[in-house]
């Protein structure tokens, strides 16, 4: 798939934008940093969309998070020469590994539901679930992101993508949004929040640190109002 740059759109307090924005933001944070991506995170526009939708969907303490996340971001762009061979380390560390990544950012890995001698091990349903979600969509992973398609840039990019058509397309609106809220409960809401812990914990570098923070409070929330509305 490929990704677009953030929305810049006449500012929209919805919830609906707030999640759409989130989950895009997710998606391009867990692809490796580059500097055109980091420059898209400081434009006016995009910050503040982001400070916007993180109020609104997480509340002061999630806004606490993205305003040092955007700090970082600034101070990363004004020293690209150092900061950004530091976070493709990091990425490297956490994500590649020269043998095992320290967070493989896969699904399969934290699926409970396999057999317990496939626990922890990549490649299973949910690359095979994917596979066919993306399919279905008539959806392709770019080759330069040669990943299993359970990685979670893919997994939230996809999730974007539902919103993007559910809130804002003009077909089948009602449809693409069932559809998110199942992936949201089915998929995202099984091994997310976990993993962005994991990262949170495991970062040396507070751009990760922030990004594990904010996915963790990200899907717990709209996990929670998911269930709410439905009780």
């Amino acid at each position: 798939m490929n990704t677009e740059e953030m929305n810049r759109k006449e500012m929209d307090t919805s919830r609906e934008a707030a999640r759409t924005i989130l989950y895009q933001f997710l998606a391009l944070a867990f692809y490796e940093p580059t500097a055109d991506l980091l420059e898209d995170f400081q434009k006016a526009d995009n910050a503040k969309q982001l400070l916007v939708a993180s109020d609104v969907l997480l509340g002061s303490e999630g806004n606490k998070v993205m305003v040092e996340f955007l700090k970082l971001v600034n101070i990363a762009v004004a020293n690209k020469e150092e900061a950004l061979p530091e976070l493709r380390a990091e990425y490297t560390r956490l994500f590649l590994g020269p043998m095992t990544p320290t967070c493989p950012p896969y699904e399969s890995v934290f699926d409970k539901e396999r057999s317990e001698e496939n626990w922890g091990t990549m490649a299973g349903p949910s690359t095979d679930a994917m596979d066919k979600a993306l399919a279905d969509e008539g959806l392709e992973i770019t080759l330069e992101f040669a990943e299993l398609s359970d990685h979670a840039a893919i997994e939230l990019e996809y999730m974007y993508y539902l919103l993007s058509r559910g809130y804002f397309g003009e077909d089948n609106k009602e449809a693409f949004i069932k559809k998110a809220n199942v992936f949201l409960v089915e998929h995202l809401g099984k091994w997310l929040p976990e993993f962005g812990v994991l990262v949170s914990e495991k970062s040396n570098n507070y751009f990760y640190k922030a990004v594990g923070l904010l996915l963790d409070k990200m899907i717990k929330a709209d996990l929670e109002n998911i269930i709410n509305n439905h009780n």
